[in-house]
């Protein structure tokens, strides 16, 4: 994942080979990404350090700036345009996301008319036994991917789980997490699962992982710890191998009984 010069800052990439995009973007004070559109795909962008103004047109060619601090966020659909830009005296860092369904071009400035929507991340929230999950992309069910997140309080763990089809990536913003992986899950669901046969990774801020699927994996929370996750939109696949609370595989409708929206 190292970082490429660009005329704005840099990106880092962080799931080259996945079926979406992750990057990482630094976006030096004064500076901004250049415009952008994308006739097919969804992207969706978190803040993560600094302030962000993003720049849409309007109809009657002006154009509207909206600013964005930290774990805040916006998505952008199909045919829109807009401009990023660093608004603060330190540099911004913010993540996005997206499909890769076609090409993102870039231009100068802003077409002087109305593209499509951008809209503010959705703060659907889920509870979870062991901290909590905001549905970043709740609000676009269109979007070929999903995007979420993950805050899971010192001490605790997820469950030891799977996915049949679903691939995702996580990316640690706050606190340390250990994750074990690296194992492919039985064809048997009655299988008893040897943990110590797992690979033990530690990921601190600004490090990641990506769990393909079929991928035995678990998290656990050294401190309090907050991650951005992106995967393919199959967020009910979940086989639960091991679960702290004999927690049933797939949705536990309990979890979204008091979600806001």
């Amino acid at each position: 994942m190292e970082a490429t010069n660009t005329s704005y800052g840099s990106v880092r990439h962080l799931a080259d080979g996945a079926a979406y995009l992750f990057a990482e973007h630094t976006v030096r004070p004064g500076r901004a990404i250049p415009v952008r559109s994308h006739p097919s795909d969804y992207r969706s962008f978190v803040v993560l350090e600094g302030q962000v103004g993003l720049e849409v047109p309007r109809g009657d060619g002006e154009i509207e700036t909206k600013a964005y601090g930290y774990l805040s966020g916006w998505h952008a659909f199909p045919q829109s345009a807009y401009r990023i830009a660093s608004i603060g005296s330190e540099p911004a860092v913010l993540l996005e996301a997206g499909s890769v369904l076609g090409e993102t071009t870039q231009a100068c400035a802003l077409p002087g008319h109305d593209a499509a929507a951008c809209v503010d991340l959705s703060d659907y929230t889920v509870n979870k036994p062991w901290g909590s999950e905001i549905w970043y992309t709740s609000n676009v069910p269109a979007a070929p991917y999903a995007l979420k997140r993950i805050q899971m309080t010192t001490g605790h763990r997820s469950s030891l789980q799977s996915h049949r089809h679903k691939m995702e990536t996580n990316y640690v913003i706050e606190g340390e997490a250990t994750v074990l992986s690296g194992v492919m899950a039985p064809e048997d669901l009655s299988a008893v699962i040897d943990v110590g046969e797992l690979t033990t990774t530690v990921h601190r801020p600004r490090s990641g992982w990506t769990s393909p699927p079929g991928e035995l994996h678990r998290v656990i929370a050294q401190t309090d710890y907050t991650s951005i996750e992106v995967s393919t939109p199959e967020l009910d696949d979940v086989i639960r191998w091991q679960d702290d609370t004999d927690r049933r595989h797939g949705r536990i409708d309990s979890e979204h009984a008091k979600a806001r929206t």
